[in-house]
């Protein structure tokens, strides 16, 4: 019997033969039916052209939407080395994918567009998934053209080759660093969203008192690294070389909003020579940030409540997907004991397959408890896409 919604996975040492393999997979569970739309989940070891194309020839017009990750994720866990595709078919759904090529080197072109680009849908428009570059650009400008959405927005930074600093996304035909992927999602098609942390104020603050485009460069009066260096060891110099600079990011800067009480979460991609942190989204200065730590035992418990707030959201829409959109730093706080937390999930949607990977930061729009959008960092983000009754 054929499915609504389906995934495939390969781990083939080839790019173009994975690629191949996990379309070619999704397609034969769905038979005779033609997918609506295709997500595509990339692990940074392919050439993402490759599998473009590969993909592509297979799939034909049908829209695809998607991103580089460190490592694609199922509800079986990490995935690594694997191409990870999902299909959805069904009557009655529209699906669209807009390109935006130059969101790293003008965000607030970008941001105009994409809002020029909802207002001037004829289809009705009932969500929008957005993947845009990780580590170059900044994705926080793009909130305020989403605040004026009315509709549900689920949005990651893509991760992929993150330290080399080029993150790729998937849109349409098109596979590039720098750029930003919309999928509208119309017709009978609804998306829910949730989103938690599993991070923790340890009681230790700085003031921010030195602050640069995506730069942090003084907390208290000392570099960032030198700050880190009295709280949690080590010489300032070495946060900025391996291994202190692979592990930097679990400690987030949990930054003041309305008093201690409400924590915005901004976590470093790396840290520079001169010590001080380069970030993918702003924090201004004289902003009390809090030094916040990951707990690997509150995953689960974080993962469950966004995967209900998400199904919530949803409404009276049946469930057909799940997407992860989980921040990198679950993948080192959790050390390849992935597989049990990811696998809860299916106790929350039985019979639902899921699909995702790593991202290097989350947004989405309307959240639970939050006035308006934001880009936050070590959360995971879990989307629902749905179906509406007739």
């Amino acid at each position: 019997m054929s499915k609504s919604a389906v995934t495939g996975f390969s781990r083939h040492w080839d790019g173009r033969e994975a690629a191949r393999q996990a379309v070619q997979s999704a397609l034969d569970q769905l038979g005779n039916n033609r997918p609506s739309l295709a997500l595509l989940f990339v692990s940074q070891d392919f050439a993402a052209d490759e599998v473009m194309q590969a993909a592509g020839s297979l799939l034909g017009n049908v829209p695809v939407w998607g991103f580089h990750t460190t490592c694609p994720l199922s509800t079986a866990g990490e995935q690594p080395r694997t191409v990870g595709v999902a299909l959805i078919s069904g009557s009655g759904y529209k699906a669209h994918v807009n390109w935006w090529p130059n969101f790293a080197q003008d965000g607030s072109g970008t941001a105009t567009q994409l809002a020029r680009a909802v207002r001037g849908q004829t289809s009705n428009i009932q969500g929008m998934l957005l993947a845009a570059d990780g580590t170059n650009g900044n994705a926080g400008i793009l909130c305020e053209s989403i605040d004026q959405m009315n509709l549900h927005v689920v949005g990651c930074l893509a991760s992929g080759d993150y330290r080399t600093g080029r993150t790729i996304c998937f849109g349409g035909n098109h596979a590039e660093s720098g750029a930003m992927a919309g999928l509208f999602l119309g017709g009978r098609l609804r998306l829910g969203l949730g989103l938690a942390h599993a991070w923790e104020d340890t009681g230790l603050s700085w003031k921010v008192t030195r602050a640069r485009d995506l730069r942090v460069e003084g907390l208290n009066g000392q570099s960032p690294a030198a700050a880190f260096s009295e709280v949690l060891g080590y010489p300032a110099k070495d946060w900025s070389f391996p291994p202190l600079s692979e592990f930097v990011r679990l400690y987030a800067l949990g930054i003041e909003v309305d008093g201690p009480d409400q924590l915005v979460l901004r976590s470093p991609l790396h840290v520079e020579v001169d010590g001080s942190f380069r970030m993918n989204a702003r924090i201004a200065e004289d902003k009390v940030a809090h030094l916040m730590i990951g707990d690997p035992a509150a995953c689960q418990d974080a993962l469950k409540a966004a995967a209900t707030e998400a199904l919530r959201s949803l409404g009276s829409a049946t469930p057909l997907l799940g997407l992860l959109l989980v921040d990198e730093a679950w993948r080192t706080l959790l050390e390849g004991r992935s597989k049990p937390v990811y696998e809860q999930l299916q106790a929350v949607l039985p019979g639902v397959p899921w699909i995702g990977g790593y991202t290097l930061g989350q947004f989405g729009w309307p959240a639970a408890g939050w006035v308006s959008s934001q880009i936050v960092n070590q959360h995971a983000l879990i989307a629902v896409i749905g179906e509406a009754g007739d």
